[in-house]
């Protein structure tokens, strides 16, 4: 699924500035904006899943313009306005209120800065979940990307691009 996060990073463009990470989890979208020359700021909830993290980008030698928090997406430790852009990869499902969860997405971004959210598809969640189970794991996502969308239109008047790929459904928005 690596190229599934170079695929949204790419609907961004090469680009400067401060960019957050919610959810990093092992840190595959952290590394993609890396490489696109953004400095990068993930936060992820599980101490252990951000220490794997850490261990992902030393490996790929990518972690000089990353900078690893541990902290709850529910309530961010940021001013308002803080990032020009702001993005969750396949994380939006494993948060205990996702709305809340977009509440401080939106509210950390600065105007006429960016949103960017990928979730699963039908066809995604199916791959994790072959996987999961094949640990021995359980995984469920039930949210889709229209569940997140429409929340965004209707709370924020945020609208976007939505761009399926093989195993995500990545949106786009501008916030004005």
């Amino acid at each position: 699924m690596e190229n599934e996060a170079k695929i949204a990073v790419e609907m961004l463009k090469h680009g400067k500035g401060k960019v957050l990470d919610v959810g990093t989890g092992s840190a595959r979208m952290a590394a993609a904006l890396s490489k696109y020359g953004y400095n990068v700021v993930s936060i992820e909830y599980d101490i252990d899943i951000l220490k794997k993290a850490e261990e992902n980008l030393k490996k790929e030698g990518n972690i000089d313009n990353i900078v690893l928090i541990h902290g709850d997406a529910h309530e961010l430790p940021f001013l308002d306005e803080t990032f020009d852009v702001v993005v969750t990869y396949n994380a939006m499902h494993h948060m205990k209120d996702y709305k809340r969860v977009l509440d401080e997405m939106v509210r950390v971004c600065r105007k006429d800065g960016y949103i960017l959210v990928t979730e699963l598809n039908e066809k995604g969640k199916e791959f994790v979940d072959r996987k999961h189970h094949e640990r021995g794991e359980n995984h469920e996502a039930k949210l889709n990307i229209n569940d997140i969308t429409e929340y965004l239109e209707e709370k924020f008047a945020l609208t976007g691009e939505i761009k399926h790929s093989k195993y995500t459904d990545i949106f786009l928005c501008k916030k004005i």
